[in-house]
């Protein structure tokens, strides 16, 4: 008999009906790990050189059990499919399925597909995948991030009377909201660019006053372009100098 895993236990009952008697289907209940609350300010992962060390455990009791079942019932299948969902965290969850499972079975698939009908999920099923690293990647290094600004980051606020910082995500929100204003307020302006193309392939462009740079990379920044020249009199001055 074959395992397959999915997040929500809302889906058995219809997977039951495509897939027959000779399947267990069972639910993660969504997210079953989250990062340990050891360590450094119980953040749960240290940096190691230029890598992050994560420890996981059971997010509660109901986790645990869910664990615990999910192991017995992959030590007696034949193979186990992880049909978590196709997004970021599903990824990541399958991921967290894998690293439990790969201890009493060895053959685990991924699979995935966008509608519960049975030609979608008997093609995923006859087309298994590896886990997407790159997905699993962004999850990890999104929890990392949630859990290091918060912990570290709300002490400094609760003198001020607020309990948290909240996420990562409060952070990123602020800078997209700060960019939208800037696109909100932005108003475009006609502006002319002067250069010189020479023939070994590279460009001069038109410059004046101090470059104010500190670094190399912010002098190449400086001069990636002309300086903006507002008048079309004034532009065509310059090339005629030129």
């Amino acid at each position: 008999m074959d395992l397959f895993i999915v997040e929500s236990p809302g889906k058995i009952k219809k997977l039951k009906t495509i897939l027959g008697a000779n399947w267990k289907i069972m639910a993660s209940f969504g997210s079953f790990r989250t990062l340990a609350k050891d360590g450094e300010d119980n953040l749960g992962f240290d940096f190691v050189g230029d890598r992050v060390k994560m420890r996981f455990e059971a997010k509660d009791t109901k986790s645990k059990k869910i664990i615990k079942d999910l192991k017995d019932a992959a030590s007696k299948s034949t193979k186990v499919y992880i049909a978590t969902d196709p997004d970021r965290e599903g990824e990541v969850i399958g991921w967290h399925l894998y690293e439990i499972l790969k201890i009493v079975n060895s053959k685990i698939v991924r699979v995935s597909y966008q509608e519960i009908t049975e030609r979608a999920v008997k093609n995923a099923i006859s087309n298994p995948r590896s886990l997407n690293y790159d997905l699993v990647g962004a999850g990890l290094a999104r929890s990392c991030l949630d859990k290091l600004v918060g912990f570290k980051g709300s002490p400094l606020v609760w003198n001020l009377g607020a309990k948290s910082i909240g996420r990562v995500q409060s952070a990123v929100c602020h800078l997209v909201c700060d960019r939208e204003r800037e696109i909100i307020n932005f108003k475009p302006v006609d502006y002319f660019s002067v250069f010189v193309e020479y023939n070994e392939g590279f460009k001069s462009f038109y410059s004046h006053g101090e470059l104010e740079s500190t670094t190399e990379e912010e002098s190449d920044k400086l001069q990636s372009e002309s300086v903006r020249i507002y008048q079309r009199q004034e532009a065509e001055n310059l090339v005629e100098i030129a």
